[in-house]
């Protein structure tokens, strides 16, 4: 990743891996793996918080479903702030390390979308997102007022879905906007973050920074039985990655199109399931070395073209 160009990597802190029990102790040592060989090579962690313990889940029967009591989001999100943050005593432990302590923290994905946050019928996602998102933010905060909260992804509809967390009231409680614009269309992505910012801007957050957490196009077209008009072919992929990068690289010129931050979904799939495992820059290859795909050339070609540089393994420019 780092000699690709790779300077942060978005992945999920699964909070009910990490704390099996209520009250119980916090296991961080799989964050800790991911957090010690990204920082080797100079790669930051961006994190999205997301799976509540199965003792904490508002319906225990479904693994998507939110917190049941948001307020142990405190003492976790303590636990990991004082473990990764500037003060973090990961760092102390590990002094040959570069330092990258994490700042930005993500609060769940898609949460508009039922899948990722199971509720019964009737009960408004937005709504209960928001009263717990408001929590979230308090946890981040009294731990490391300088740290950011990141809003959870939004997708499909985003502007909408953005626009009525608004209406619930989630102003004031993210530093940092959240898109997923998905699309087939290169140039769609940027008009998909002006439909995107338009809304913040009425909403008088027109200033905030704008990430795109997830972006990508799956290699899925005659790989898959789905109807989804989100397919492509494995060429497709790759002009897609190359020409989203290029759009909202220039988009970034204007305020009603900046997006500071864009994460390409994902860095290595399975190839074979759901049209989103075909979206990998790589194909796990069994016990072997990931094979790469098509996009991922493009993806070292884009990273080259805008840092202006080749990459070491270490993250350097040579």
């Amino acid at each position: 990743m780092a000699a690709a160009g790779a300077e942060t990597m978005r992945v999920a802190f699964h909070w009910g891996n990490a704390q099996l029990e209520r009250d119980g102790p916090i296991d961080l040592s799989e964050t800790d793996r991911i957090v010690e060989r990204a920082s080797a090579r100079r790669i930051e962690v961006f994190p999205h918080i997301i799976v509540a313990p199965t003792w904490n889940r508002a319906y225990s029967y479904d693994p998507h479903a939110p917190p049941g009591d948001p307020e142990y989001l405190r003492p976790y999100m303590k636990v990991l702030i004082e473990r990764y943050g500037p003060r973090g005593s990961f760092w102390a432990e590990h002094p040959g390390l570069p330092r990258l302590p994490i700042h930005n923290w993500q609060f769940w994905n898609e949460p508009h979308l039922p899948y990722q946050w199971t509720l019964p019928r009737g009960i408004s996602w937005s709504e209960t997102y928001t009263a717990q998102l408001k929590v979230f933010h308090l946890a981040v905060k009294e731990n490391d007022p300088t740290a950011k909260v990141v809003l959870g992804g939004l997708t499909n509809s985003s502007w909408q879905a953005l626009d009525e967390l608004y209406y619930n009231g989630v102003k004031g409680y993210f530093d940092i906007a959240a898109i997923h614009p998905y699309t087939q269309r290169t140039n769609g992505t940027v008009e998909l973050v002006r439909r995107f910012r338009a809304v913040m801007r009425r909403h008088g957050d027109g200033r905030k920074p704008v990430w795109a957490t997830e972006l990508g196009l799956p290699a899925s077209r005659g790989r898959s039985k789905s109807k989804n008009k989100l397919q492509t072919t494995d060429r497709g992929m790759a002009r897609f990655l190359e020409g989203s990068y290029a759009a909202l690289a220039r988009a970034r010129r204007k305020r009603s199109t900046r997006v500071d931050r864009a994460y390409w979904y994902t860095w290595a799939s399975r190839y074979r399931g759901d049209i989103f495992s075909y979206t990998g820059l790589f194909r796990y290859a069994g016990k072997g070395r990931p094979a790469k795909r098509r996009a991922f050339g493009a993806y070292v070609r884009t990273a080259r073209r805008l840092e202006g540089c080749v990459k070491t393994s270490a993250g350097r420019c040579r």
